[in-house]
């Protein structure tokens, strides 16, 4: 995937939080170079793994009622 098309994939993941209302955050070490943050809302939860040579974090959408 080139740097262009990851950009926009992120963008369109932060642009499905338009609209609805965060409840909680979570920021949480996955390993020495990488970090997840749990973005929860009042219909789902946005999970974001940040790596530090990655140019754009990866993102999962989530029901809210999952525990994964």
């Amino acid at each position: 995937m080139v740097v262009d098309e990851q950009v926009e994939e992120c963008q369109n993941a932060l642009e499905k939080l338009i609209g609805k209302k965060i409840v909680e955050i979570k920021f949480k070490p996955y390993n020495h170079d990488c970090w997840k943050l749990f973005i929860t809302t009042d219909k789902d939860e946005l999970v974001m793994i940040f790596c530090k040579d990655w140019k754009c974090p990866v993102t999962q959408y989530r029901d809210a009622d999952s525990n994964i």
